[in-house]
C-alpha cells in the first residue's frame, strides 16, 4: 500500500495544499471550469421556468426546449454568438474535467468514503467531458444541435437496453435507488453546507463569504431535488417494467407538473438550479483544490 493511502487527514491536507502551491496556474485555469459549469446549470434552471408556468396554467401542450444539460448546450448554440459561446463553454467544461480528474488523483485517506468520493468525481468528469464534446460538435456544425437525441430519449433507450438482460430490471431499480440516494446526499450537503470546506474563507468582490455559502445551500438543495426525481422515475420504470417511464431532467420535471403541487416543485427546482449556477460562477475564484477525504 502506498503512503498516500495510509496518510492521516492532516498529512493529506498538507500534501494537497503543496500540490496547489506548486501549480497555481493550473488551479486558476481550472476555476474557469466552475464558471462554465455554472452557466450550464443556470441555463437548465431558466429552461425549467416555462415548464413550471405551463404547469400552473394546466397547459395541454407542455412542450418547449428541454430543461437539461444537453438542452442548455443546445440553447447556447442558438444565440447570436453561438459558435463562439460554445467554444468558450467547451473549453471551460474541459478545464472542469481536468479539475475533477486531478481531485481523483490527489492523495487521500484509504477509506470507503474517500473511494466513493473519488468515484463520484470520476463520474462527474465523464459527464462533463461528454458535454464538452457535445459543445464542440455543435460549434463545428450547428446542424448537430438540431439532430441530437434528447436526454429523455437517451435515458429511455438505456433503460430499454438494460431491461433486455435477465437481471436488467433489478439493475435499473438499483441505479434508481443510487440516484435517489445521491439526490438525498446533495440535499443534506446543501442543508449542512458541507461544501464549505471546499471554499477559501473569503468573499468575492461585494459578495461576502456567508452570501456565497447561502447561495450554495439553496443551489445544492435544488440540484438534489431534481436528482431525486430522476431516480424516482427510474425506480418506477423498474417496478412497472416499462422503459418509457424512465425520464431525464427534462422529462422528470414535465411529469411532475401533472400533480397538484408539481408546478410549485418544478418552480423551486428551477430557482434552485439557477442559484446553483450563480453559486458556481461566483464562487469560482474561491474554489479550493481538495482531495477525496
Amino acid at each position: 500500500m502506498t503512503t498516500s493511502t495510509v496518510a492521516s487527514g492532516g498529512e493529506v491536507s498538507e500534501r494537497v495544499e503543496e500540490v496547489a502551491q506548486k501549480h497555481p496556474g493550473l488551479v486558476t485555469a481550472a476555476r474557469f471550469g466552475w464558471v462554465a459549469k455554472g452557466v450550464v446549470y443556470a441555463m437548465v434552471g431558466v429552461l425549467a421556468v416555462p415548464i413550471a408556468i405551463k404547469g400552473l396554467q394546466n397547459s395541454a401542450q407542455n412542450k418547449g426546449n428541454q430543461a437539461s444539460q444537453l438542452g442548455a448546450v443546445t440553447e447556447i448554440s442558438k444565440s447570436s454568438i453561438g459558435s463562439i459561446a460554445l467554444w468558450i463553454v467547451a473549453v471551460g467544461l474541459a478545464l472542469y474535467v481536468i479539475w475533477r480528474l486531478i481531485t481523483v488523483l490527489l492523495p487521500a485517506e484509504s477509506s470507503a468514503k474517500a473511494w466513493l468520493t473519488r468515484g463520484g468525481y470520476l463520474i462527474s468528469a465523464m459527464t462533463y467531458a461528454f458535454l464538452a464534446w457535445t459543445a464542440i460538435s455543435f460549434a463545428m456544425d450547428s446542424r448537430n444541435a438540431h439532430g441530437k437525441q434528447t436526454e429523455d430519449a437517451r435515458v429511455e433507450k438505456f433503460t430499454r437496453d438494460v431491461m433486455k438482460m435477465s437481471f436488467g430490471r433489478w439493475l435499473i431499480g438499483a441505479i434508481g435507488v443510487i440516484v435517489v440516494g445521491l439526490g438525498v446526499y446533495f440535499v443534506i450537503k446543501g442543508i449542512r453546507a458541507k461544501f464549505r470546506d471546499e471554499l477559501e474563507p473569503s468573499g468575492v468582490g461585494p459578495v461576502s463569504h456567508d452570501a456565497i455559502v447561502a447561495l450554495g445551500r439553496f443551489g445544492w438543495i435544488g440540484r438534489g431535488l431534481v436528482m431525486g426525481l430522476v431516480g424516482w422515475f427510474l425506480i418506477r420504470a423498474a417496478v412497472e417494467f416499462r422503459p418509457s417511464a424512465a425520464k431525464g431532467f427534462d422529462g422528470s420535471l414535465r411529469q411532475v407538473t401533472d400533480t397538484a403541487v408539481g408546478p410549485f416543485i418544478v418552480g423551486l427546482v428551477a430557482l434552485g438550479l439557477i442559484v446553483y449556477g450563480a453559486f458556481c460562477m461566483i464562487s469560482a475564484p474561491r474554489q479550493r483544490l481538495k482531495g477525496a477525504d
